[in-house]
């Protein structure tokens, strides 16, 4: 009963509405004892579709780095690709329409193929793709990048809209000015069972500090989605820090809970905008993150610095996961604390 109520107090805070219904296309592939290989008709009999797919998934840089080791597999088919994150929804999918779309993908990147779901459903070979990444695939966008950047530029477009809004906040905040990228984790990421450590206060300002001493940094711009953290920087760097006016709370619940309108679609928009911005600065100093590592896989930049601020991971067990941080923040690093 105990740990009952420990699991959902966790994942209180990262609860989203999954919006798959019982519909036909989810009852048929439940169903099948040929899970992977479908026809759902007589149409397009020469071609083979490849659907990628991933019920509930990750956060938005983990999503799209899984499409992309499933782009790879679809080229080594030689078949057609296309997301569904329709059928088979996400944290980031809304019960209403956006941009006249319920896929998820399309809310922030083009289809990755000329077809729609609707004639794809109606096709004679539609292989469908697992939910979970395999042992073959990249776990990181370090991992086989040459592979992935290779399929990024084939298949991937981020919709016109964002890339405006990353270029139109760079040249308001630092264009032609040498700028430190920070990225700064928190909220639930420090109670996350086998999720890196995320800094502490005391890490990220002494290695900040030590990086705008050496290089001479003009602007800091600043990823966090904690409100105090927020607030830490602009009091110690002042007229140095710039951000993006993303969502951010101290509480872990606001990011699942929030009533705004469209909030799921949002905090996706969030990340998009910032990890675009964060792929233009010259340095960064960071935890382990996909929104890091998707920043700098969209740079491609070979002179990219990264100090990157590795505290290891948290425990598997729930139990100790919810306050291990805790504890290594005061304890010294010789009973086990972070250095």
């Amino acid at each position: 009963m105990i740990k009952i109520k420990i699991i959902k107090l966790l994942l209180k805070s990262r609860r989203r509405p999954f919006l798959v219904k019982k519909n036909k296309l989810y009852i048929k592939i439940k169903n099948s004892a040929k899970y992977h290989i479908q026809n759902f008709g007589n149409k397009n009999s020469n071609k083979i579709f490849y659907v990628i797919k991933r019920f509930r998934g990750g956060g938005l840089f983990s999503n799209l780095l899984y499409v992309l080791n499933h782009l790879i597999y679809a080229d080594k088919l030689n078949a057609i690709p296309i997301v569904d994150m329709e059928n088979f929804t996400n944290f980031y999918s809304e019960k209403n329409k956006i941009k006249g779309t319920k896929n998820s993908w399309l809310y922030y990147f083009e289809q990755v193929s000329k077809y729609n779901l609707k004639e794809v459903y109606k096709s004679k070979l539609v292989i469908l793709s697992d939910d979970k990444p395999d042992s073959n695939m990249s776990l990181s966008y370090k991992q086989n990048k040459k592979a992935l950047y290779k399929v990024f530029k084939k298949y991937i477009k981020v919709k016109k809209e964002y890339l405006k809004e990353a270029n139109k906040f760079i040249k308001e905040n630092f264009k032609n000015k040498k700028t430190l990228g920070v990225h700064w984790r928190g909220t639930d990421h420090k109670v996350l069972p086998n999720h890196p450590f995320p800094p502490t206060k005391k890490q990220i300002l002494t290695l900040v500090e030590k990086v705008l001493n050496k290089h001479k940094f003009k602007k800091i711009f600043l990823i966090t989605e904690e409100k105090n953290y927020l607030e830490v920087f602009k009091k110690k760097f002042k007229s140095k820090v710039c951000y993006f006016n993303s969502f951010r709370s101290d509480s872990r619940r606001d990011f699942a809970a929030n009533e705004r309108k469209n909030h799921n679609y949002k905090l996706g928009y969030d990340s998009l905008i910032e990890a675009l911005i964060l792929s233009k600065v010259n340095m960064l100093v960071c935890s382990r993150s996909n929104i890091a590592e998707a920043a700098v896989f969209f740079s491609n930049k070979k002179h990219y610095k990264v100090h990157e601020i590795f505290n290891g991971f948290n425990s598997e067990s729930i139990f100790f996961s919810l306050f291990l941080w805790h504890l290594k923040k005061i304890l010294p690093p010789f009973l086990g604390g972070f250095k």
